[in-house]
């Protein structure tokens, strides 16, 4: 899927589907359902798209935002 001129890659879609499915995920939980191949990348590529944002409370935890969940409806 490309979304404003960057396209999201199978673990893009994955960290997103994820997220929307758990709605508040830290990394190592990520990790330990994806593997580490790309899981920091991807959270890092996906906040800067906005699709992911970055929450502290009992440690980084993430969230995916609205622009997300809509991303993950058009795909």
């Amino acid at each position: 899927m490309i979304v404003g001129g960057s396209s999201l890659s199978d673990v893009d879609r994955r960290v997103l589907d994820i997220l929307a499915n758990q709605l508040l995920v830290n990394k190592t939980e990520l990790v330990r359902k994806l593997g580490s191949n790309g899981v920091g990348t991807s959270l890092d590529k996906l906040m800067n798209m906005g699709f992911v944002d970055k929450v502290e409370s009992l440690g980084i935890c993430y969230v995916i935002t609205q622009q997300g969940i809509r991303a993950m409806k058009g795909s």
